[in-house]
């Protein structure tokens, strides 16, 4: 039906009541703003340092040592003019502790001795030889107790360039607490003992270096390497990836039977909302270990607008706006987009009038406050628009008051609990042989960019953290 008819039916005063009606109930849909999608250039983050101490629990090898290290030592010399003897070691069991710079092993020994002496020897009868005299015999631990002694090893312990551990073991002391005092001619049997334990204790020395070499560094830094690169659950909030990028390892040292050193490890951390998987790189080659305590990282956070959507309803909901005895409310608030510098945001709302709006807003962050803000909030001109013919009151200041009043985000709450949550993260049985214990201190935003797709966050984090092997 045209116009023309519709005013013959209805009375002119009429006609322009129920039109005003019409268009009155009318939903306000604008089009969106066009997409002008500049992500900001974002400086990539320094690369940030985290020294994590290490403590190897030493028990295992000490028990394996121990069962690999003989208990009985045997030797002998035979000759037909001199000295001739047999001689048999028993050891008890090695007594291991730690030293600032390495490892002491001590254990007591058990000893008897056999000899005979020959001043002069023929070979005229028998190509062995004979002794032209009688030889004069002694014996010590031989039909009576066996003779004892006490000896001790150090060993000094280094991490090379390739995650070996280097072990040097030497004998520090051996005392021959119970001598055997026996005198042939100008022969120190004293010396002889001596000489010959020495010899036999090498058998121990290289036994310990085998053992203590045998502690794979490597394979515990390519698990530890490996297991860092997993994303970390961080309760309500996402995903924490440390992203590391060089490994090094300090000098070791000792205390209550335990090794201890830090691995230092340079890394790019970032959180996310969403769990992304990403390719792990391989173990890389030692650096030079730099001294630092606990850690300070440059934490990059990317949060998608879904959660901040989340916040932002739940700030204006169930709030009345009053324009011109005009009642609204607000039934969701979202954020759209970014253009790098603005935040393009779209008003659902219904009461005296139902539709959509779109604004852009500059975001705010203050440092000190530690709060994200909104100012400068603008109607997009398409929506203005079709405001300013449907529904000109819409204009109102209020509303703009209204949203730059509430949309606002105070992080230092959502920071607090963010360290707990991360802070528990932390303090995990990462498999059977590794324990992660950590302590998130602090946690600082520096700098915010609203990108296409979620807001990018710069934060400085600082803490500790450590690992316990079995």
């Amino acid at each position: 039906m045209n116009s023309k008819l519709l005013r013959k039916k209805i009375p002119f005063p009429n006609f322009w009541i129920l039109f005003l009606i019409l268009t009155g109930c009318k939903s306000i849909d604008p089009l969106p703003p066009e997409e002008k999608i500049i992500d900001p250039p974002i400086k990539t983050a320094s690369l940030s340092y985290l020294s994590i101490p290490i403590e190897l629990n030493l028990k295992n090898s000490f028990v394996e040592a121990e069962k690999d290290i003989p208990k009985t030592f045997s030797g002998k010399q035979n000759s037909c003019e001199g000295l001739s003897y047999t001689y048999r070691l028993n050891r008890d069991a090695i007594q291991f502790k730690t030293n600032t710079n390495g490892l002491d092993f001590s254990t007591s020994l058990k000893y008897s001795l056999d000899l005979s002496y020959c001043p002069k020897c023929t070979d005229l009868f028998s190509k062995e030889g004979n002794c032209v005299v009688p030889r004069f015999f002694g014996s010590c631990g031989i039909n009576e107790p066996l003779r004892k002694a006490s000896i001790s090893f150090s060993s000094k312990i280094n991490i090379l360039s390739d995650y070996q551990i280097k072990s040097k073991t030497s004998l520090s002391n051996l005392d021959l607490t119970d001598p055997c005092k026996i005198t042939l001619v100008n022969y120190d049997i004293t010396s002889i003992l001596d000489k010959e334990i020495k010899k036999e204790m090498k058998t121990i020395e290289n036994q310990i270096d085998n053992e203590i070499n045998k502690i794979d560094i490597k394979s515990l830094c390519t698990s530890a390497w490996s297991e860092i690169q997993n994303p970390i659950k961080i309760d309500k909030y996402g995903y924490l990836s440390i992203n590391p990028e060089k490994i090094s390892i300090s000098q070791l040292q000792f205390a209550n039977n335990k090794a201890q050193f830090n691995i230092g490890i340079e890394t790019r951390p970032i959180v996310r909302t969403e769990y992304l998987e990403e390719k792990k790189i391989t173990l890389p080659n030692l650096t030079e270990f730099k001294k630092s305590d606990g850690f300070t990282l440059t934490l990059d956070i990317f949060a998608s607008y879904d959660s901040l959507n989340n916040w932002i309803y739940n700030a204006l909901k169930n709030k009345p706006i009053e324009i011109n005895k005009k009642v609204i409310f607000f039934d969701t608030v979202k954020i759209i987009g970014a253009d790098g510098y603005r935040l393009f945001t779209q008003v659902h709302f219904s009461g005296a009038r139902n539709g959509k709006l779109f604004f852009s807003v500059k975001p705010n962050f203050d440092q000190n406050e530690q709060k994200l803000a909104i100012s400068e909030l603008q109607m997009d001109l398409k929506t203005r628009n079709v405001v300013l013919k449907t529904a000109k009151w819409l204009l109102n200041e209020k509303i703009t008051q209204k949203l730059e009043k509430n949309i606002y985000f105070d992080l230092s709450n959502l920071l607090t609990t963010a360290t707990k949550e991360i802070t528990k993260s932390l303090n995990t049985r990462i498999n059977e042989q590794v324990e992660m214990n950590g302590m998130l201190q602090n946690i600082r935003i520096m700098e915010i960019y609203p990108l296409k797709k979620g807001i990018f966050v710069r934060s400085e984090i600082s803490g500790q953290l450590k690992l316990i092997i079995e």
